[in-house]
């Protein structure tokens, strides 16, 4: 399976929490459900979920993950110039 591009699911993530947000500060406005619902949309065909819920999940995860792999490069690059 291929894996999205980590920048792109950042973003998409960042988008789908902001319209959250959103929504919270003005749940009676049209606009912020139909931000919440492209966002959500967005997130979802990017991490192939059915629901919104479970393609944050796989984002973060994808993001956790993909951090995780930088820091271990890096250190590995430190140890490198050290010895």
């Amino acid at each position: 399976m291929l894996m999205p591009n980590v920048r792109t699911v950042a973003a998409a993530l960042g988008d789908y929490r902001s319209a959250w947000a959103a929504l919270l500060v003005d749940p009676a406005s049209p606009l912020s459900y139909r931000r919440l619902d492209d966002a959500a949309y967005t997130l979802c065909v990017l991490m192939g979920q059915r629901n919104a819920a479970d393609a944050a999940a796989h984002a973060e995860s994808l993001l956790a993950r993909a951090s995780a792999e930088d820091e271990r490069r890096r250190a590995g690059q430190a140890r490198t110039v050290i010895r």
